[in-house]
């Protein structure tokens, strides 16, 4: 198996990006009242990410790996703020304030992409109704079955993609608020990913002081805005795709420039309203040698070709075809410069 070895911190943020789309929904027809009810829990869902106060903990299972984290999310005047804590391995913490992402860790660490569990996810993932529309061409969904989860009474939705090209997934919700509790990826690779709450208590206000870090370090700071571009400046692109798999479409592009350098990286972000893939381009230096072929760390996949002097690198978590089939689509339009 080889290591995706790519560490600039635009790729990280987009990292995190398409982990948090694990938790997305699927639209139903009106003529089945089962999936217009899976409908409205997922809009439920979607709602309740914005709207409690809690306390919890939650457990995050990758492949053999297993990170423990407390989460603190306050909303409060129409604001939020968040802390998560890992509770294993190194001390670390992610604080987010609005659109503001803090990431910090121990002074002999820096933020790199080489393992993935090393690092917590940054929340929970927004769903609209336009995304949940989306997904009915390339995702079935139904209602489960009724279960608990970190002593809740939770509501089990699956999501079954309709071909190959994607994973499908297992949402708990809480019967309460439609709060995500617990998520199971799907595949046929026997591969592990699981999300899951292990103690959860709402709250009418947080305590300023839960909301502090408390872990002294590096820390490195991005911001994302309310339409899901993080970090990065929007801007055109030559760069396009000759041939994306069913249901996926552009939805983000970023370009990131390096500090102190000429150098820079675009982003392209593909996705089917549920899964995602992130491509990133960037110029081949001198004597760089490209990296090509298939890469994978657990359910995360990767593909690495070349166009003309530049390196392109597909990533996601969707299956190794996909990720093919992405990165060697792009192309760039004749006659634009870089």
């Amino acid at each position: 198996m080889k290591r995706v070895g790519y560490n600039p911190r635009g790729v990280w943020v987009a990292l995190l990006a398409c982990l948090s789309l694990l938790y997305a929904g699927t639209v139903v027809s009106s003529e089945n009242p089962g999936q217009t009810e899976a409908r409205a829990w997922l809009e439920k869902m979607s709602s309740a990410v914005r709207k409690y106060s809690y306390d919890g903990v939650f457990i995050y299972l990758h492949g053999s790996q297993v990170q423990t984290v407390r989460i603190i999310h306050s909303v409060e005047g129409g604001k939020e703020r968040e802390r998560m804590v890992l509770l294993n391995g190194v001390p670390r913490e992610v604080l987010r304030s609005n659109d503001k992402i803090t990431y910090i860790i121990p002074k002999n660490r820096s933020l790199v992409l080489e393992r993935r569990r090393d690092h917590p996810q940054t929340g929970f993932p927004l769903i609209s109704p336009k995304r949940i529309d989306k997904l009915v061409t390339c995702y079935d969904i139904s209602l489960d079955g009724r279960d608990r989860v970190a002593g809740r009474d939770a509501q089990r939705l699956t999501i079954e993609p309709k071909d190959q090209l994607r994973y499908g997934y297992q949402l708990w919700l809480d019967m309460e608020t439609g709060l995500l509790l617990k998520t199971v990826l799907l595949n046929k690779q026997n591969l592990s990913e699981q999300f899951m709450f292990t103690t959860l208590r709402f709250l009418d206000t947080v305590p300023p002081a839960l909301l502090e870090p408390q872990v002294q370090g590096n820390e490195f700071v991005f911001f994302k805005d309310r339409s899901g571009d993080e970090g990065g400046v929007k801007t055109t692109t030559p760069w396009h795709s000759s041939g994306l798999p069913f249901g996926f479409e552009l939805s983000t592009h970023r370009r990131y420039s390096a500090a102190g350098s000429h150098g820079y990286m675009e982003q392209l972000v593909f996705s089917d309203g549920l899964s995602s893939v992130s491509v990133f381009i960037e110029p081949l230096k001198s004597k760089q040698v490209p990296l090509r072929g298939r890469s994978s760390l657990g359910v995360v996949n990767a593909f690495g070709t070349t166009h003309d002097d530049f390196q392109v690198i597909a990533l996601g978590e969707v299956p190794p075809a996909t990720v093919q089939q992405i990165a060697t689509s792009i192309q760039r339009h004749t006659g634009t410069g870089k």
